[in-house]
């Protein structure tokens, strides 16, 4: 069996943890080479005996935990979903469609949705069903834009299977980060990468009626947060420094692509830094600021648009 021939597909489930099929015509995505691993309780049978020998353990309760990156890119398509659209809905994201003209993703702090993944390992497929999740978003210049995905579900043994033979693709292209339109505060920096993340806590409710021991995979808070790279100014150009230590809330807008249907849009309007320090970039001064993403009117500190 060979590494990079697998297939991985995801689909919105109906109803939590019911498989809701996902098919190679419809429901492909793009990712590098997923990292599987199986969680399983381990429990040592730790009892005094005539003998020092171990006596075999029992395996308790177990899961799964998938991660992998996706291109960020749109469908092609103004108003019509990009294929992770349903990682990022099973990673707490509201999903809002405006008909021929923009899909945007939001946070939502009830009613969360999941998704189940097939990944196709050669001809082994491994069914994760109830996933929710988290992710992150990584924008580097010169490079596309990447989204980097941390999802867990229910456990479900791996069965042998052929690896799909047709598979549908999106054949849209990412936009490269390059002549991207990025303000933070109102200033716009010279600046290499942006990163945001969810940074969803998201934890394993557990289930003595459930043959795996789990009732479902639950999405119970988030404390999104980003950082940026700029490079150092003079304080009347920007005083990053007072606004640190004032805790002013600063908006951060950040738009990618410039073809109808592959534009991407993030935007954060309430960024306070947590800390500013001094970085090397090829022998120009920069700076190192991370910074936590606040509520606005709330589940609004995080968007990202396609449009």
């Amino acid at each position: 069996m060979y590494t990079r021939r697998a297939v991985v597909l995801s689909k919105i489930e109906s109803n939590y943890g019911v498989d809701p099929t996902p098919v190679p015509a419809s429901n492909a995505v793009l990712t590098s080479v997923p990292d599987i691993k199986f969680i399983a309780e381990k429990h040592e049978r730790d009892f005094v005996r005539q003998t020092l020998s171990p006596m075999s353990h029992v395996v308790g309760a177990r899961n799964v935990e998938i991660s992998f990156d996706v291109e960020l890119k749109g469908s092609g398509a103004a108003g019509t979903p990009p294929p992770f659209g349903p990682l990022l809905r099973a990673c707490g994201l509201a999903e809002t469609i405006e008909a021929g003209v923009s899909v945007a993703y939001s946070p939502a702090s009830a009613s969360f949705e999941s998704c189940t993944i097939y990944y196709h390992k050669h001809n082994l497929l491994n069914k994760v069903i109830g996933c929710r999740g988290t992710v992150d978003l990584e924008l580097v210049c010169g490079k596309y834009g990447v989204l980097k995905f941390a999802m867990k579900g229910i456990y479900a043994s791996p069965i042998d299977t052929n690896i799909p033979s047709s598979v549908t693709y999106n054949s849209t292209l990412p936009p490269v980060v390059l002549g991207a339109t990025l303000t933070i505060g109102g200033y716009t920096p010279v600046a290499t990468k942006v990163e945001l993340g969810l940074k969803n806590e998201v934890v394993v409710r557990q289930d003595i009626t459930q043959s795996t021991g789990v009732a479902s995979i639950e999405i119970i808070g988030r404390k999104p947060a980003g950082s940026i790279d700029p490079e150092a100014v003079t304080i009347a150009t920007k005083d990053f420094w007072s606004e640190w230590l004032a805790g002013t809330l600063q908006a951060l807008n950040c738009m990618v692509g410039d073809t109808a249907g592959n534009i991407v849009t993030i935007a954060a309007p309430k960024c306070q830094y947590t800390d500013v320090g001094y970085s090397d970039k090829g022998g120009t001064v920069a700076l190192s600021i991370p910074f936590d993403l606040k509520a606005n009117a709330g589940d609004d500190e995080l968007s990202i648009t396609f449009t």
